[in-house]
């Protein structure tokens, strides 16, 4: 299933749109499929860093940070481990992760 594109314009630096240039010819492709390919990594990786960032000032837990940025929740544990931010593991936050795996689990089992 194809997904439905929307034309958007941005001005670049020069030097932005060679290096494109030089990518979509090095990939054999067009310069718009090299944008929208680096497009939604930075996309990805912003929704990681916010993320993450929640999950540091404790605003989210592991498990939602983890559905948010669209990672499974391993994955999440190693970006925690990886930026040296530290799992939350009171008491509270720790009954609030199970319940969320409990339950996200059990409404997907429903499904």
């Amino acid at each position: 299933m194809e997904k439905e594109l929307t034309t958007v314009s941005a001005r670049i630096q020069k030097s932005q749109a060679e290096e494109i240039e030089r990518l979509a010819s090095k990939k054999g492709t067009d310069k718009s499929t090299v944008i929208r390919e680096l497009l939604a990594t930075a996309l990805q990786d912003k929704r990681i860093e916010d993320a993450l960032n929640q999950v540091q000032a404790k605003k989210i837990t592991v498990w939602k940070a983890a559905e948010t940025a669209g990672v499974t929740y391993r994955e999440m544990v190693e970006l925690l481990k990886t930026r040296n931010i530290s799992f939350p593991l009171s008491d509270q936050e720790l009954r609030r992760e199970i319940e969320e795996i409990t339950t996200t689990s059990t409404s997907k089992r429903h499904q």
